[in-house]
């Protein structure tokens, strides 16, 4: 059974991998914002944990093309 303890840990990971993958771009927040044609204040609610009830396929999708990375790279916990 998936707890929102699961869905709540896999979103950490996911929002934690969006920032690493921003930074080693040397991409600020604006820029993936524009580069993922996506609001600023949503990456920072993405990047803040503050957001992950509305997170579609399409936005992985935007995002994961903006990061040149996969989806499931974004969910892919870092050691």
């Amino acid at each position: 059974m998936v707890t929102n303890k699961d869905i709540s840990r896999q979103y950490s990971v996911f929002s934690s991998n969006i920032k690493y993958y921003r930074k080693h771009l040397n991409y600020t927040q604006e820029m993936l914002a524009e580069k993922a044609d996506l609001s600023i204040s949503y990456i920072k609610q993405i990047e803040s944990r503050a957001e992950y009830s509305n997170v579609t396929f399409i936005t992985l999708s935007k995002l994961a093309m903006a990061l040149n990375v996969t989806i499931k790279d974004l969910f892919i916990e870092k050691k």
